[in-house]
């Protein structure tokens, strides 16, 4: 079962309680006993939780965020100057220029 961390808002006591996923959360402090002042915190975890892709998901993954980084960078030029390297990008935009004239 994984473990949460609460914080009781009323006596700022922290704990940490392991339950379910599917359960609700405690609402009551073990330090105070007050009702209501709970609240369960997002915390860093075990890193248990990274999937590591290898083989063809990771090559789908990647052609995935090729075409996304390709779609910006051909709605921005910016993105694009940044992909290529902004002295190469002006290099490149000069000589287009020197050919419209």
């Amino acid at each position: 079962m994984p473990t949460y961390l609460h914080l009781c808002h009323k006596c700022q006591h922290q704990w940490e309680d392991f339950y379910s996923i599917k359960s609700d959360p405690p609402d009551i402090c073990p330090n105070c006993n007050e009702k209501g002042h709970v609240e369960r915190l997002i915390a860093g975890g075990s890193g248990r939780g990274i999937v590591e892709l290898t083989g063809r998901d990771l090559r789908d993954h990647l052609k995935s965020e090729a075409g996304k980084i390709k779609q910006q960078a051909h709605k921005n030029e910016n993105v694009y100057a940044d992909l290529l390297g902004h002295d190469r990008y002006h290099s490149i935009q000069t000589q287009l220029d020197k050919k419209k004239r």
